[in-house]
């Protein structure tokens, strides 16, 4: 299994930008990995069309091939049970909002990724019609912690500007393949950038 972990590791440095591009070297940096360990999962990535390996030596993803979105889909939800593993706050909203799960989807963003601090609020986005107040209410009330809740019917209703904020930082609580895909669909069109 250490194969797919590292595979997943590499393709979770991509979740907040599509279009980044790595130098191996990048990558052993971030990864705190010799690039001896890193580039024969690197190179089975390009083997498999998900990585590309341009003429600067530069890795990026092959959003042409469709399979790389089950990648980042796998990335996107190891992602969250690391979070969830970590930040007592967070995992206790998953807890509340998942009687919610069927009918709406939910994304952390903002401060909140990077960890909660004393003091600050977790900003969540909602999307469906499901109203969860009750529950935000519940969560505040108990936890003694701010939640600022942003709740639409559909990502497509979303301001541009504001998806290229949760997209440069979040994390996706559920339904990550319809977040993926909407974020992929926008990347493609250049309009994520």
């Amino acid at each position: 299994m250490v194969n797919k972990i590292t595979k997943i590791e590499i393709i979770k440095l991509f979740v907040f930008d599509y279009s980044k591009r790595f130098y191996l070297a990048e990558l052993e940096k971030i990864l705190k990995k010799p690039h001896q360990t890193i580039k024969p999962y690197a190179e089975e990535l390009v083997k498999e069309g998900i990585l590309v390996r341009n003429e600067r030596e530069e890795y990026l993803l092959n959003m042409k091939n469709k399979r790389v979105y089950e990648y980042i889909i796998i990335a996107e939800k190891e992602k969250l049970l690391e979070k969830l593993a970590k930040d007592v706050y967070l995992s206790g909203l998953f807890e509340k909002f998942s009687i919610f799960f069927r009918k709406s989807l939910f994304i952390f963003f903002g401060s909140a990724v990077a960890g909660i601090k004393k003091g600050s609020d977790i900003d969540v986005l909602v999307i469906g019609k499901e109203n969860v107040s009750k529950t935000v209410k519940e969560f505040e009330e108990i936890c003694n912690k701010k939640i600022h809740l942003i709740q639409r019917e559909s990502l497509e209703e979303l301001d541009l500007r504001f998806v290229k904020e949760i997209y440069k930082n979040h994390i996706i609580i559920n339904n990550t393949d319809q977040v993926v895909y909407f974020f992929g669909e926008l990347c493609e069109k250049n309009k994520l950038v």
